[in-house]
């Protein structure tokens, strides 16, 4: 989806642009109309100089020079006249160039004249007592339109800084007024990782019923997610009890049923009871819950060591490789981080002859831990098999062969990876990858 902000400059930029050209356009063509309305004015004055300046004589009407202005004395000097009564006077500026006389008032279009000029002329016919006169008078128009020329280009220059000033006025009074939505997205991403349950209110009165739906309806998903647990919970210690009383009346049986159906029944609870914890597991583990506390490794893991370490006495020995990225607050729940890890742990240190390793490094894409074990190992065939509930290679050790199966199950939700491979210490190293968006 296109930028806001750029549709926004974009808009502006046409419409600021549009109307630069026809205020540019729009006022060099006033002006120019403007003008020639009082060059008509001054061309008219000059006609009428020009009349008084023919005399009656012996012969007829001549021309008075005394009473003509010098400039049309100078050749090419932008002022020009012809004058026709009868017989026809031309001014020395004009040289051998004509000038028509064949319309009244001002010429619709400007006329070629001496030197590449362009001129504007102005034509008028006078009824004498001795004869008909008909005079046209023209000024050079060419300098005033090199003027409008460099008039427009100014205008466009300014217009243009301008539209440049103005996008950028715009651009900065956009990103003050989207500040809050700013603001708001980086909440959204606290809500993310759990340092914050709602937004804050505190936002224009445009935004406010966006931030209070999303708010009510965050408060709604953790109550029916806290619902959900509940139930779950309930359930969970619901059937724990029958289970149980059924485990026992099995075990009871042996002896009085055969063989292979106590077997056949054990089995069966043994399943129940998977599918159960299973069950319950998986509702635990949502991540979309983020109501819960975040894992924080300074704080989290030495007391989740300090407890493996008591559980397991001096039989194994815990080394941990934290790297400094890892030291600070988890993006995962801490129940969740808890039960992947005490899992891991468990499950190596049970199977460790002396040592387990702890590796953990954490950056802004994913989370990486690795537990290695000096332990028996597990043959390659046999690492699809152990991540299943329930599985176990070897009876000997105590447990359900749940640890691993959990594990898999967290990294599921996560949406991450887990993979065995041989350690170099000899036994089995659990590797797993979790992504993340902060």
């Amino acid at each position: 989806m296109r930028s806001i902000g750029r549709q926004l400059g974009l808009g502006l930029i046409a419409i600021m642009l549009a109307t630069v050209v026809l205020v540019g356009q729009g006022s060099v063509w006033l002006f120019d109309q403007a003008l020639r309305g009082y060059l008509t004015t001054v061309l008219q004055r000059e006609t009428d100089s020009l009349l008084t300046a023919l005399r009656s004589g012996p012969d007829g009407l001549y021309l008075d020079v005394q009473r003509i202005d010098p400039d049309y004395q100078r050749l090419y000097s932008g002022r020009y006249f012809v004058i026709d009564a009868g017989e026809r006077w031309r001014s020395r500026s004009l040289w051998d160039t004509r000038l028509p006389l064949d319309a009244e008032g001002l010429h619709n279009t400007l006329v070629a004249g001496p030197d590449d000029q362009q001129l504007l002329v102005w034509s008028g016919r006078y009824e004498l007592p001795e004869e008909s006169v008909r005079i046209s008078v023209a000024i050079d128009y060419l300098p005033l339109l090199k003027a409008f020329d460099r008039t427009r280009w100014l205008i466009w220059g300014l217009g243009g800084a301008a539209i440049l000033i103005s996008l950028l006025v715009q651009q900065l009074l956009l990103r003050r007024a989207l500040l809050p939505l700013r603001r708001a997205r980086g909440e959204l991403a606290e809500w993310h990782v759990g340092k914050r349950l709602q937004l804050s209110e505190e936002v224009p009165e445009e935004l406010q019923p966006l931030v209070s739906e999303i708010n009510h309806l965050g408060r709604q998903v953790e109550q029916i997610i806290k619902r959900s647990r509940n139930g779950q919970a309930d359930l969970g210690h619901a059937l724990k009890t029958p289970l149980a009383v059924l485990e026992t009346l099995v075990g009871g049986c042996s002896g009085r049923l055969p063989e292979d159906k106590v077997q056949a029944l054990k089995t069966q609870l043994v399943s129940m009871r998977g599918q159960m914890e299973r069950a319950l597991q998986r509702a635990r583990l949502a991540p979309e819950s983020q109501a819960g506390r975040r894992f924080n490794a300074a704080e989290d893991l030495p007391w989740l060591l300090e407890s493996l370490e008591r559980i397991h006495g001096d039989k194994v020995r815990m080394q941990t490789l934290i790297h400094p990225q890892a030291a600070a607050d988890w993006p995962f729940e801490r129940e969740d981080m808890l039960e992947l890890l005490g899992n891991l742990l468990d499950n190596a240190c049970k199977w460790a002859a002396t040592t387990v390793q702890f590796e953990c490094a954490l950056n802004h894409k994913e989370l990486i831990l690795h537990v290695r074990d000096d332990g028996p190992g597990v043959p390659e065939k046999d690492h699809a098999r152990i991540l299943r509930r329930g599985q176990r290679l070897d009876q000997t050790v105590n447990g359900q062969g749940l640890g691993l199966a959990i594990v898999g199950d967290l990294v599921e939700v996560y949406r991450g990876q887990v993979t065995l491979a041989e350690a170099a210490l000899g036994g089995l190293e659990v590797t797993v990858v979790l992504p993340w968006q902060s």
